[in-house]
């Protein structure tokens, strides 16, 4: 009797997903059952999702047929008709991309980096401009084809729609890498909202048989037969790289994967985990454990203590590397946008109709031809003459004329001519490409702010799709910061900032209080409305009311200057110690000006008692309250010079009340040279033997200043 294997003890949680995310390819430990089950599965999961494009697919293959001008061999109306093309689209697409490439790509920085909350001590602003920094660098010097697959991206991206470019850390090249995806290479399902929710997603893989041998050789894939009967030995061989979802633990929860298989014959050649760790939330409950716990004498004892236990997986999240970029977002709400090569497919068709058949025409009225009577004795068929060429005919000229019947044709129909304007004003309206946005201004006279007036109104329907791609731009620069707090080395991202302090790479990309985005201002897509701005910043600057300084700098900026801090003006040093010398004086001279007040209150007191000593309590009371009006206001203007003196103000402002009012009955002027209180009484005389300031009735002057 043959003796049975022992069954292997089922894999904890934390064990399957140690295991799976350790291995380089998963596939090499499953048996051909499973995966040919596998194989099945997301064979038809693409067709699914293939044929959920088919209709997106097939229109945005024709907007490119009609961007690309290409031609066919034509037989009708007659063999080698005309077949022009005319370049709506064409002209569209180049100039979307000669507006947006300079505008969403800047020369110097490209990213930037906007903190959030309390930064007290400026340290989130150092940390978010050595991140945008370093990442400006990436991506203009180490990622070499960020760049030029960008403007790519802004050429295909108004014909197509959409675009989808691939973000990942290729630990062969040891280096952040990204691809943009040809279009109808990247497999979605249509009814998709948002890429990241997608179930699965897929990406077609042409490769070279010796790319496929060196994946091979390194255990990236496994060695299957790819029945290739061609006799083309370098012949590419497309793979389909589906990011999907398999339950290889049984346990209900589909766990997300990359499976790699060949077209041709639907074999796996590769799963791997698409998921860390980390990315794993664990269903947990509590069980009571034996735990050994020292008692009070030095021994060990059991005791029944409750701990968490892991019993199965909650939720994982996968990795990302897709990032989709959308001209408009789909008319019939669909994954797959519209572009410019499906708005104007018709009417770019009807135009090459239209501008062929005005051709056709012309020529057949230019080149003429009829019938010819049997008693003429010619001989039939093409007749051709030089240019200046008689030829001599044995009849005369009655006979050539009535057995001669030439046919007319018309020409060219104006109706044609003026349909065809009326269609090229429609797809330029669409497109937004006006004259005065390529350059043209047809000859007018018009003011600069005119102009500006007319390109910000022809770029209204441009500004909501710059905004789309600086919104999908932004999660591309997340997916980098991710990669790179992850990938970078310490030891590199330190000598790159040259700095005496060490920085860890992994805390500075920390995205929790940081935001990430493109440096360019999608409001601001061509140069002449950021110098529009400018100006108008500098206007508001000669007026006083910002500063003259920062709005300089800006329009220098707008203009691509570089180095502005080097041409702004310096301060002369005579210039800055008359200056100083002038605010030692003022200050002395309102010191001196706390002097007068101090006697002048001082004076108001000694008035007071001899008004008391003459006129008696009763008499001498609206006299009191007048001096002690005076009295206040003194009080009031010594305290703002004293703030003055002190540096807590600039100028020396008026007090509150009457005494903030020059001119006013009650405000005294400070500094006031005057003998006593009679200097800031004005009024009637002085009575004999009254004291000073005191009118003959025992009143007060009658103002004073």
């Amino acid at each position: 009797m043959e003796e049975q294997q022992p069954e292997q003890p089922a894999l904890s949680p934390e064990e399957f997903v140690a295991s799976v995310t350790g291995s380089d390819n998963i596939a090499a430990m499953m048996d051909d059952g499973q995966l040919n089950a596998i194989a099945h599965d997301v064979a038809q999961d693409h067709e699914t999702d293939s044929d959920s494009m088919k209709d997106w697919l097939d229109r945005m293959k024709k907007g490119i047929d009609l961007a690309k001008l290409v031609k066919e061999d034509k037989s009708y109306p007659f063999k080698n008709a005309s077949n022009i093309k005319y370049p709506l689209i064409t002209s569209a697409a180049m100039q979307f991309n000669a507006r947006a490439y300079p505008a969403i790509v800047a020369p110097d920085r490209v990213v930037k980096c906007k903190t959030w909350g309390a930064d007290p001590q400026g340290l989130k602003a150092a940390r978010a401009d050595r991140v945008s920094e370093y990442t400006s660098y990436q991506l203009s010097s180490e990622i070499e084809e960020w760049e030029e697959e960008t403007d790519k991206l802004l050429l295909q991206l108004p014909i197509v729609g959409t675009m989808v470019r691939k973000v990942w850390f290729d630990p062969v090249h040891g280096r952040a890498r990204c691809k943009l995806i040809e279009p109808g290479n990247f497999i979605v399902n249509d009814k998709v909202k948002v890429l990241n929710e997608a179930p699965r997603c897929g990406e077609i893989l042409p490769l070279y048989p010796y790319e496929i041998r060196e994946r091979v050789e390194a255990g990236l894939f496994l060695d299957i037969d790819l029945e290739d009967t061609d006799d083309d030995a370098q012949k590419l061989q497309e793979f389909v790289e589906q990011h999907t979802r398999l339950d290889l633990d049984e346990d209900g929860y589909p766990e997300p994967y990359i499976v790699t298989f060949h077209c041709k014959t639907r074999k796996i050649v590769r799963i791997v985990a698409d998921f860390e760790p980390e990315d794993v939330k664990y269903k947990t409950r509590q069980k009571m454990q034996m735990v050994p716990v020292q008692d009070q004498w030095g021994g060990i004892m059991d005791v029944p203590q409750p701990v968490e236990v892991k019993t199965g997986v909650l939720a994982i999240r996968r990795n990302h590397y897709f990032v989709a970029y959308q001209f408009i977002p789909g008319l019939e709400g669909g994954f797959w946008g519209t572009g410019l090569g499906m708005l104007l497919a018709d009417i770019s068709a009807s135009v090459n109709s239209i501008l062929n058949m005005l051709i056709d025409a012309g020529h057949m009225a230019s080149r003429g031809g009829g019938f010819i009577g049997s008693e003429l004795r010619l001989k039939g068929g093409r007749q051709q003459f030089e240019p200046g060429e008689w030829k001599m005919l044995p009849a005369s000229g009655a006979d050539i004329r009535s057995a001669i019947a030439p046919m007319t044709f018309p020409g060219p129909d104006g109706t044609l001519f003026q349909m065809l304007g009326m269609l090229i004003d429609a797809g330029r309206e669409i497109a937004s490409v006006q004259d005065v946005m390529t350059g043209d201004a047809g000859g007018r006279q018009q003011t600069a702010t005119t102009t500006i007036a007319l390109i910000e109104q022809g770029l209204a329907v441009f500004t909501a799709v710059y905004k789309r791609i600086f919104r999908a731009m932004k999660h591309e620069f997340k997916l980098l910061a991710q990669i790179n707090a992850v990938t970078v080395n310490a030891e590199k991202y330190n000598a790159f900032h040259d700095g005496q302090e060490m920085y860890d790479p992994a805390q500075d990309y920390a995205l929790a209080d940081m935001d990430i985005c493109p440096v360019a201002d999608p409001q601001m897509v061509t140069k002449m409305q950021a110098m529009a701005v400018a100006q108008f910043l500098m206007e508001l600057a000669q007026a006083g009311l910002v500063d003259a300084g920062e709005a300089a700098k800006r329009i220098l900026e707008a203009a691509n200057v570089d180095d502005t801090e080097a041409l702004m003006p310096k301060p002369n040093p005579a210039q800055q110690a008359m200056e100083q010398m002038g605010m030692q004086a003022a200050q002395a001279d309102l010191s001196m000006k706390l002097v007068d007040i101090d006697l002048k209150l001082m004076e108001i007191e000694k008035t007071k008692a001899e008004v008391v000593k003459i006129y008696g309590e009763a008499g001498a009371e609206a006299a009191r309250v007048r001096l002690e009006a005076i009295g206040k206001a003194l009080e009031a203007t010594k305290l703002e010079i004293e703030r003055a003196v002190s540096g807590r103000r600039g100028s020396v402002a008026g007090a509150s009340g009457d005494a903030g009012n020059a001119g006013r009955a009650g405000a005294p002027v400070p500094g006031a040279e005057a003998s006593g209180v009679a200097g800031l009484l004005v009024g009637q005389p002085v009575a004999p033997g009254a004291p000073a300031g005191v009118a003959p009735n025992g009143g007060m002057g009658g103002g004073y200043v």
